[in-house]
């Protein structure tokens, strides 16, 4: 197929022009000075090797190859403002899909409210919870695009890339019948009792961390989590958006070492290069907005 010896330009100058009949208002129009509609016309006379207007006073009028010409171009330019529109909404047409892998401590109303945004923008979210470890290998392997952990005190080096999201506050929780005699809790008496622990795991970095009590009962299921500390079975150190104190006869309760400023930082990870795909760029973007929503 031969080169056009023409531009779109040059054809959306002569259809302005042409419906128009003055090159000021055509110039109005497209946003151009006049000089350069006036060169684009004349170097398609050229290209075509033919005068496409006459002037007539002020006016220009369309010679009979011109007359021919018009609704060519007219269709064309309604064919490329079909194609503008079409190519603007591309994206909404064709569906994305990201997944996503987050840490127990991930509010749920923070992780149902990035899913709606993410539908907005019509991107499909596979998610499922899992330890930091777990999450790492499923970006390592493809598995996930992005993971939603609680923060380290290590280096990742170059093998993955993070951004800080928010403070997740964290207290001490356990039935009131746990710890009946002792306000504020000693060390000694947390430990003498078994800790809840929300990980699926007592291998992981994450069940280690926070560890106080000698016995430890590990569950990532929030609902057996609960049982568990109804029933009197150990105490939990436990996100405040868990909401524990509206659990049957559970309590927070006041340690020694004070629970002020109990937080803990929850970072998103990818794996570098993974930020130029449309749905993790997407992801990234609205991670921080629908955090700063959710806790407004």
């Amino acid at each position: 197929m031969a080169g056009l010896s023409f531009s779109f330009a040059q054809i959306e100058a002569f259809s302005t022009v042409a419906a128009l009949g003055t090159v000021s208002q055509a110039a109005r129009q497209l946003g151009k000075d006049r000089a350069t509609l006036s060169e684009l016309i004349e170097f398609l006379e050229a290209a075509l090797g033919y005068k496409l207007f006459a002037r007539q006073g002020r006016m220009l009028v369309l010679t009979p190859e011109g007359q021919r010409l018009k609704r060519q171009a007219a269709l064309l330019m309604q064919q490329a403002q079909a194609f503008d529109a079409a190519a603007r909404h591309v994206r909404q047409d064709i569906s994305a899909e990201i997944s996503l892998v987050y840490d127990p401590f991930v509010p749920r109303p923070f992780l149902c409210g990035l899913i709606a945004a993410l539908a907005e923008s019509n991107i499909r979210v596979s998610a499922w919870s899992a330890a930091r470890e777990e999450a790492e290998a499923a970006l390592a392997s493809g598995a996930a695009q992005l993971a939603l952990c609680q923060a380290r005190n290590r280096s990742l080096g170059s093998e993955m890339a993070w951004r800080s999201v928010g403070l997740i506050e964290l207290d001490f929780y356990a039935a009131a019948a746990l710890f009946p005699d002792e306000q504020p809790v000693s060390l000694f008496a947390l430990a003498s009792q078994p800790q809840l622990v929300m990980h699926p795991a007592p291998d992981g970095v994450a069940a280690k961390q926070g560890r106080i009590a000698d016995r430890a009962f590990y569950t990532n299921d929030r609902a057996l989590l609960r049982h568990l500390l109804e029933s009197g079975q150990g105490w939990a150190f436990l996100p405040k958006h868990f909401a524990a104190t509206s659990w049957r006869g559970v309590e927070a309760i006041d340690v020694e070492v004070g629970n002020l400023a109990l937080s803990q930082m929850l970072v998103m990870l990818w794996k570098p290069g993974m930020a130029a795909d449309y749905a993790v760029s997407e992801a990234m973007k609205l991670v921080p907005e629908v955090w700063a929503e959710r806790q407004g």
